[in-house]
């Protein structure tokens, strides 16, 4: 331990040395190797079913939530609290240390990872295609050239949009992401109305609006960017997120992993991504 302490901290003498490297270990815990014994708590929005939402019993559940929750446990972490925070307020929360774990169908990007901890991938998704159903409409990517296309402008919808050369994109503010632009009906205003010609969504979001939209609109079968979900924490959490990969993968080689996705829904076909009009 002493010889450890100099190489961290450099010389010191006798007793006051000793006392200043249990000082630290104290403070940091890890530096020593121990267990994280801390009430862990998992944060999200559940706003996103069937991956992060609250039932009718008023629980928060979801894909995400279960899976991080089934995670920590297997990691050794008893009883993970799930608490439900405003999107805007998620990757906060860890810096200040209000929550530990953000399960929230969040993409892996180079930008969020300068500011955060990802876990491993436990989820592969893509961003889609919504456009109208009717003869003219664009029928593949390609036929989107000219066209205005929309996607939220804080999401990684916004970064696929700008995958596709020669289109009008079309940023969409918060207030049209929160209130018009998928209804529960399975109506899609902006784009319905023609103030845009397609729009950029989770694949989820778009199936689920499609299906919704009784024949008005479809998906085009092309996925414009394949996008991979994980967990986030506090950049500085380096053992828990060994643990909660750990966890992971435990749950992947035991078959667990697959009965969640089973659970809601959230199984992949062999065709996928290929096939993603339904």
């Amino acid at each position: 331990a002493q010889a450890r302490h100099t190489a961290l901290f450099g010389q010191t003498d006798g007793m006051l040395g000793l006392s200043r490297f249990l000082l630290m270990l104290a403070l940091f815990p890890c530096l020593a190797g121990a267990a994280d014994e801390r009430n862990i708590t998992i944060a999200t929005d559940a706003t996103f079913p069937p991956f992060h939402y609250v039932d009718d019993a008023g629980i928060v559940t979801g894909f995400d939530v279960e899976l991080a929750r089934a995670a920590l446990q297997r990691a050794g972490y008893e009883a993970p609290q799930v608490v439900v925070t405003a999107y805007d307020e998620l990757f906060d929360g860890l810096l200040s240390d209000r929550h530990h774990v953000v399960a929230a169908t969040t993409g892996i990007t180079p930008e969020r990872q300068a500011h955060y901890l990802f876990s491993e991938p436990y989820f592969e998704t893509c961003q889609a295609v919504l456009v109208r159903r009717a003869p003219g409409e664009p029928e593949q990517l390609t036929d989107l050239a000219g066209r205005k296309v929309g996607a939220a402008g804080a999401m990684t919808s916004a970064m696929a949009l700008e995958r596709l050369s020669g289109t009008v994109p079309v940023i969409l503010t918060k207030q049209d992401v929160t209130e018009d632009m998928i209804r529960d009906d399975g109506r899609v205003p902006l784009l319905e109305s023609g103030t845009i010609d397609a729009l950029v969504v989770d694949e989820f979001e778009a199936v689920e609006a499609a299906r919704a939209s009784q024949g008005r609109l479809r998906v085009l079968s092309q996925p414009l960017a394949r996008e991979q979900y994980a967990f986030v924490l506090a950049p500085g959490d380096v053992a828990l997120k060994q643990a909660l990969d750990e966890g992971l993968q435990e749950l992947r080689k035991d078959g667990t992993l697959r009965r969640i996705e089973l659970t809601y829904g959230v199984e992949r076909g062999s065709n996928w991504p290929i096939d993603l009009e339904r």
